[in-house]
């Protein structure tokens, strides 16, 4: 019961959710996160860090950097449902449409898959 209230508190965040859908189309460095959605990187930080301490992002460092993904491979089915759920959440939001738009431009000009 403790994690599935985990989780609902993080996603009651629009910010988080934004994020965490960004992260359905793979990886992501939170330079990259910075750069699309226009917010401070500590605060970027700050959101991430409490999706990992819920189960839905999995970061690894890489050099000075750290990349996130989503938790796709958790085995924890509160996780995998709420990802679900988010995946269609994105889909009707307009400013999502926007971040969206910018990460396709980001990963074009970057070359990033």
């Amino acid at each position: 019961m403790n994690n599935f209230i985990k989780i609902t508190k993080t996603l009651s965040d629009p910010t988080r959710v934004r994020i965490l859908g960004l992260l359905q189309g793979g990886e992501l460095c939170v330079c990259n996160i910075v750069e699309i959605m226009g917010l401070a990187q500590p605060t970027i930080s700050r959101h991430l860090k409490q999706c990992t301490d819920a189960g839905l992002t999995i970061g690894r460092k890489a050099g000075g950097w750290t990349h996130y993904r989503l938790a796709t491979d958790s085995t924890d089915k509160h996780i995998i449902t709420f990802l679900e759920l988010l995946l269609q959440a994105v889909r009707t939001d307009g400013e999502f449409a926007i971040l969206q738009t910018n990460l396709l431009a980001l990963k074009k000009t970057k070359n990033i898959l």
